[in-house]
């Protein structure tokens, strides 16, 4: 089986992904960001396409933290966004459940977007869709503290 270093590799050497030391604050802007999304999407005076539109904003959001904390970023090139949700299990492995359904939010939200494709969405794909990045959230928060831990313990060290 291939490890999240050889992955995030790999993904680099097909130039989809670009190493990128990320700083906390640019980081904790993603968070902060993915959490008043995910407060948007759970507001039921907001429509259904606009909670679901936000709620898979919040899940990349929260993705590109994840990525960025393992010192790489998409580089934009085509399929950039999906590669978040391939590494998803890889970056968060307790969120691993959330995997498809956040995937096939991006592709609906895709079809949408590109195609032109209606987005009709039902209250239970809002709700999967929201308790998906709820765990990604939660996984997210938590790499986070001890991203920040481990910084300030490696700054420290270096004193």
């Amino acid at each position: 089986m291939v490890n999240l270093t050889e992955q995030l590799e790999g993904y680099e050497k097909s130039g989809q992904l670009a190493r990128h030391a990320a700083p906390i604050p640019e980081i904790k802007q993603h968070i902060d960001t993915a959490s008043k999304w995910l407060t948007d999407a759970q507001r039921s005076q907001n429509s259904l396409e606009t909670r679901f539109s936000v709620a898979n904003s919040a899940g990349h959001g929260l993705l590109m933290a994840a990525i960025k904390m393992k010192g790489f970023r998409p580089t934009g090139e085509r399929g950039h966004r999906q590669i978040l949700y391939q590494l998803l299990d890889a970056l968060l492995p307790a969120a691993t459940h959330s995997k498809k359904t956040l995937s096939d939010a991006h592709k609906a939200r895709n079809r949408a977007e590109y195609d032109g494709d209606d987005l009709e969405v039902t209250q239970g794909q809002v709700d999967d869709v929201i308790d998906a990045v709820k765990s990604v959230k939660e996984e997210v928060d938590y790499l986070f503290n001890a991203y920040k831990k481990a910084l300030s313990s490696s700054t420290e060290q270096g004193r």
